[in-house]
């Protein structure tokens, strides 16, 4: 009886140290510490157009550009056509969401699927502004459901800009005292934010401060922007497909 005793307190204490691992795993990868790997090399140059195809579509696209950000990117599927066709400034703009954690200089994370999607005929194109080879990461540390789409858009001067079903807005131009955002959340509560509010409040989600409205959990049911001069604002939105 005893033996017995002794070894169920083993199992126990085994079963409980699983339990610790798999928990201390789970947060390491929610602070943005993702393991990947290195898919494809872009040679560099000024203006010099490049293209790799993948069989899946990860949850994070990473590169460093050292210093001169690319000129364009753009990723599309068989499966579902144009999810991202970013210039510079809507690279920089999404660089970092939902990324905790320190991050290395010059370094671009776009978080582009909820987790890794496959299979997928994925193609990934675009252009180096400078000279120097780039390289390109791919990580995941989930089985993904549905990829994420971004769309350009511009909120004109002086004119209230209406956003909804989106699960970020970016606003990286938003000017202080002057520009300011109205939104109407799902519980009927309404606030007026400005752009340092925005900025201070992006710090819960996300290494680096962005002007940044972040609804990835939902609870936003539309957003009112006004400007006091035109201004560039980068969605990003689940790719629901049409029926």
């Amino acid at each position: 009886m005893k033996l017995f005793r002794t070894f169920l307190t083993m199992a126990f204490v085994y079963l409980l140290s699983c339990v610790i691992v798999d928990a201390a795993a789970l947060h390491y990868s929610a602070q943005g510490v993702i393991m990947g790997s290195m898919i494809f090399t872009a040679p560099g140059g000024i203006g010099v157009a490049f293209n790799f195809n993948l069989t899946y579509l990860p949850e994070v696209l990473s590169f460093n550009h050292g210093g001169n950000q690319l000129t364009a990117l753009r990723i599309e599927t068989q499966e579902d056509g144009v999810l991202h066709d970013w210039n510079a400034a809507a690279l920089n703009a999404m660089n970092g969401y939902q990324r905790l954690g320190a991050m290395t200089a010059n370094d671009i994370n776009l978080l582009i699927a909820d987790g890794e999607l496959r299979p997928k005929n994925v193609t990934i194109s675009g252009i180096t502004s400078a000279v120097g080879a780039i390289n390109f990461y791919a990580e995941s540390d989930n089985k993904g459901t549905v990829p994420f789409s971004s769309v350009n858009a511009a909120i004109l001067a002086l004119n209230p800009t209406l956003f909804k079903k989106f699960t970020a807005l970016f606003i990286p131009t938003m000017a202080t005292l002057t520009d300011y955002a109205e939104i109407l959340y799902v519980d009927g509560h309404n606030q007026r934010w400005e752009m340092e509010d925005i900025r201070r409040y992006s710090s819960r989600f996300q290494q680096v401060e962005g002007i940044v409205i972040n609804n990835i959990d939902g609870l936003i049911k539309e957003v009112k922007v006004t400007c006091a001069a035109q201004t560039p604002a980068y969605l990003l939105k689940v790719n629901i497909p049409e029926v």
